[in-house]
């Protein structure tokens, strides 16, 4: 346990840098597209080997893997092993909404910062192996996912079509150049985190406490700032909603756990890269690989 949510999540685990990967970028990894050389895979290796990095494992990653199996059973099975291979048994995540919530509540209260983190128990690590190459009752529950995810994305991208519908107009009158993101982010930060407080049933304790405090738990400026950037990008700088919009703001979130966030999204990462949230750093993955030692 963490003594308080004031310090960062670094120091509450022992061992290298944490770092979180986007689904895009065990993608490049495993099939050494996107630049990616052998000798850039052995030292990511040897890194992981080395506890010079840890990385988070996230069912969100692997959730958007099975979604692949209907048009390319193989790659998945494959790409599930690599994320289980380089992942920290020790660092799997929880759920985006349990890790918000759960942070939320601890500010609320003022106790003490709960682990984002559980241990991949043997069990969990079963289950995900047979959802990569399912069969039977597995089968069917990977079907229902991937209704379920076909859903949330329509609906979050239809939720974003309408919005930029009716602010357009303004927008358009307004301009990115007179209406900064800065100035975005204080109007719009402290009625949002209010919301997700509310959701989380404690918004009258983190009225007390403060808002602005609120807003300086990673989690919490990683989720604002997350949906007001992808927002603003849509209403200001012309960006148009795409499905993949919900699920980028997820990955952000968990992110929020590690100490960088890598990804080979672009557009994602100059959304990501004007959040306010203290030690949230994004990177793409050859930035990243160029960091490590080269270990001759």
């Amino acid at each position: 346990m963490c003594s308080t949510l004031t310090v960062t999540r670094r120091t509450c685990y022992a061992g290298g840098m944490i770092v979180y990967f986007d689904t895009n970028v065990f993608d490049h990894l495993e099939q050494r597209s996107n630049g990616v050389t052998e000798e850039d895979f052995f030292r990511l290796g040897r890194a992981v080997k080395l506890n010079y990095i840890r990385v988070v494992i996230s069912f969100l990653a692997i959730e958007e893997t099975l979604l692949f199996i209907p048009r390319d059973p193989r790659r998945v099975e494959s790409r599930v092993k690599l994320m289980l291979a380089l992942g920290d048994n020790r660092l799997f995540s929880l759920g985006q909404e349990v890790i918000a919530n759960n942070d939320i509540r601890t500010y609320a209260h003022g106790t003490p910062a709960s682990s984002p983190f559980i241990s991949m128990e043997p069990w969990i690590e079963f289950n995900i192996r047979n959802f990569a190459k399912p069969v039977g009752d597995y089968w069917a529950e990977l079907q229902d996912l991937v209704e379920e995810v076909r859903r949330d994305k329509k609906a979050f991208q239809e939720f974003l079509d309408e919005g930029k519908a009716k602010v357009k107009p303004l927008a358009d009158a307004i301009g990115a150049a007179r209406y900064r993101f800065e100035q975005y982010w204080i109007n719009n930060s402290g009625w949002l985190a209010e919301g997700l407080a509310d959701r989380a049933g404690v918004l009258s304790e983190v009225k007390q406490r403060g808002v602005d405090g609120l807003l300086k738990v990673k989690s919490i400026a990683v989720a604002v700032g997350a949906n007001l950037s992808l927002m603003y990008s849509h209403h200001l700088e012309g960006r148009a909603p795409k499905p993949g919009d919900s699920r980028d703001i997820l990955h952000a979130i968990v992110a929020s756990t590690a100490d960088v966030f890598i990804t080979n999204d672009g557009p994602l990462q100059t959304i990501l890269s004007r959040v306010p949230a203290d030690d949230f750093k994004v990177m793409s993955l050859r930035v990243f690989l160029d960091s490590l030692p080269k270990w001759n």
